[in-house]
């Protein structure tokens, strides 16, 4: 704890381990906040990672308490209490003992939004399932990953998480107050606390943004959101390409294919065989470049120069192409009035 902060039960030394749900997930954000919330500069690689791991942990926890409020049941990964396992079914003495699969992220997620109706944006539920690959990335093989795109992802999911538990998680505890045991208006004190951290933590990336919007001014055109930290500091240069905020330098194809998970959500890759494994290109949302040939041209793409005006935008050389041919669907450069791409033209006239 920092000096001049009011030390928390969780802290106090010999204190009994007592961290029921709600309580437990929000230990976790304010752990997040402390890590975060330094001066620019002074945040390790170390608290970086424990920043994604704590945060993983505390929306799994806080999201799936919901479903646990509402039953159960919920919380399983397999709905079927007849077919937990070959041997036994489930029960609820089984799930008050912890024996049991609880359900992915991604379930987790569209439960919340389509059994209990609750209002999660697409954009929020990809921000939470980016946050979970993550994670898994961190806890089996390693991550690589910069401090802005930490903070970056930190305060979307922690903005996520606080209004979650103001408008959603808190209201429906002190509903249910009768059958519960936690103090609702100390976990409350505690997400005060969570705000006033997130609140540096946004600092610091507007901050780095105004810093940076001068050097990115001149260059509106080639310039997108990225898909990694979403920060419209991505500039296409030819050869790799680069955000300013990340900073990350990849390949164009791969950016290109990220664009188009992250910011597009374009439903083109096959599914993972579990929720811990990223899934692999089925086919890629791209089209060949007809200015540089390469495969590196995304349908839909926006740019700083224009955010409101979709276009086909190549990854590799940064040519936009505004027209689409009428037969194919594919991106060409037209000609005073042209509405069909050469190749279907020909093929028009040999036909």
């Amino acid at each position: 704890m920092r000096s001049g902060e009011p030390v928390r039960a969780a802290d106090e030394p010999g204190g009994s381990i007592d961290f029921p749900p709600a309580a437990n997930g929000i230990d976790y954000l304010v752990n997040v906040v402390q890590l975060l919330a330094r001066e620019q500069g002074e945040v390790t690689p170390g608290q970086l990672k424990y920043a994604v791991l704590h945060l993983q942990a505390a929306t799994e926890v806080l999201l799936k308490y919901r479903l646990y409020l509402e039953h159960w049941t919920l919380v399983l990964q397999n709905l079927d209490l007849t077919r937990m396992n070959k041997n036994k079914k489930m029960t609820r003495a089984l799930f008050d003992r912890g024996d049991f699969v609880s359900c992915t992220p991604q379930e987790t997620v569209e439960r919340l939004r389509h059994v209990l109706g609750l209002r999660i944006s697409d954009e929020e539920q990809d921000q939470i399932l980016a946050l979970a690959k993550s994670r898994n990335a961190l806890q089996h093989y390693g991550l690589t990953d910069s401090e802005g795109t930490i903070e970056a992802r930190t305060a979307e999911v922690l903005d996520f998480l606080i209004r979650f538990l103001d408008e959603v998680l808190l209201p429906k505890m002190r509903e249910d107050s009768e059958r519960l045991t936690e103090d609702v208006d100390q976990l409350a004190e505690d997400v005060d606390g969570i705000r006033r951290g997130l609140t540096k933590i946004r600092g610091y990336v507007e901050q780095r943004m105004e810093r940076l919007k001068d050097e990115l001014a001149p260059l509106k055109e080639r310039t997108l959101q990225c898909p990694n930290c979403r920060q419209w500091a991505l500039v296409v240069r030819g050869g790799l390409t680069s955000c300013w905020f990340c900073p990350a330098d990849v390949d164009p194809q791969l950016t290109a294919w990220d664009y188009a998970d992250n910011i597009l959500r374009l439903p083109w890759r096959s599914p993972p065989q579990t929720h811990d494994q990223f899934s692999q290109p089925a086919s890629p949302p791209t089209d060949a470049c007809p200015d540089c040939g390469i495969d590196t041209v995304v349908q839909g793409a926006v740019t700083a120069a224009a955010p409101d005006r979709p276009t086909s935008f190549c990854f590799n050389c940064a040519a936009a192409f505004p027209d689409l041919c009428e037969i194919c669907s594919k991106p060409f450069r037209a000609v005073d009035e042209q509405s069909i791409c050469d190749n279907c033209f020909a093929g028009e006239v040999n036909d």
